[in-house]
């Protein structure tokens, strides 16, 4: 998968900073960015965006800069991590879905892309350019959070009538593409072996499960497995994942005080997978 810069930065701070109040070396967390392909001035440079974004703050100590998450971002990345390891939607679907229709005039690109950036987050899909469904009842207004002040939806929840169908709204999500997008992670970790790894490389490879993990389920709206084609790969990705994330994590257990003191001891091998 092709790494992003500030979701790697995401991954990394969700896994060691967010239950922590210690904070982390700058120059660890350049380094790790560093072998996983972020070079050194653009690690740097979401590092000052997150601080302007009010998501970290900043440390100075002696010629060292560390770093901890701010209350929001701290609210941000739990919320994430929420949905990181919810899984699947699960059998419980009693049939309903919430409908909802959003307004946003064309003149108001940014408001616009922030309520369809919020609602993809949510679980929904779009069925046209102002009409989006999700399977079950959501609170709409709580996932939209301080963006329902600027709107006036119209919100319905119930079950499809004859003509349609739960097929059509399913018509709303990209599964076939997020099924591939599945697929692609198996490909990629499902034959790597954590027992030759140091706990260097076990830290860094972690980050990189954890940025293609977010990828893929900051996507997924985790329908339920009624609206699903048998054989969805998500679950057999899921189960992947958890595994290698234990193993990883207790692999890379012995290396955190140095990660977190900006010492990380250097290994002869890369950790890329």
């Amino acid at each position: 998968m092709t790494v992003h810069p500030q979701s790697l930065f995401l991954s990394l701070a969700g896994q060691h900073l967010l239950d922590v109040q210690h904070p982390l070396s700058g120059a660890s967390i350049v380094e790790v960015m560093s072998e996983l392909g972020v070079g050194a001035s653009a690690a740097r440079s979401v590092l000052h965006r997150m601080g302007v974004k009010g998501l970290i703050d900043r440390t100075k100590l002696g010629r060292r800069t560390y770093y901890s998450l701010s209350k929001r971002g701290r609210s941000i990345l739990a919320e994430g991590r929420e949905k990181m390891f919810k899984g699947g939607g699960g059998d419980g679907w009693d049939g309903t879905w919430t409908l909802v229709r959003v307004q946003v005039p064309e003149a108001k690109r940014a408001l616009r892309h922030r309520v369809s950036t919020r609602l993809s987050w949510c679980g929904y899909g779009q069925l046209d350019g102002s009409t989006w469904v999700a399977p079950g009842r959501h609170a709409f207004l709580e996932s939209l959070g301080d963006l329902g002040d600027e709107l006036a939806p119209v919100v319905l929840v119930g079950r499809p009538q004859p003509p349609t169908t739960d097929e059509q709204l399913v018509a709303a999500f990209d599964i076939d593409d997020l099924a591939k997008a599945y697929q692609r992670f198996g490909e990629k970790w499902d034959g790597l072996d954590t027992t030759v790894l140091t706990p260097r490389q076990s830290l860094i490879a972690r980050v990189e499960l954890h940025h293609d993990w977010l990828t893929l389920t900051r996507t997924d709206p985790q329908l339920p497995m009624a609206l699903l084609p048998q054989g969805w790969p998500g679950t057999t990705q899921e189960r992947l994942f958890r595994a290698l994330d234990g193993r990883l994590t207790e692999a890379e257990s012995s290396v955190l005080d140095a990660f977190f003191a900006g010492e990380l001891p250097a290994d002869e091998d890369s950790a890329g997978v």
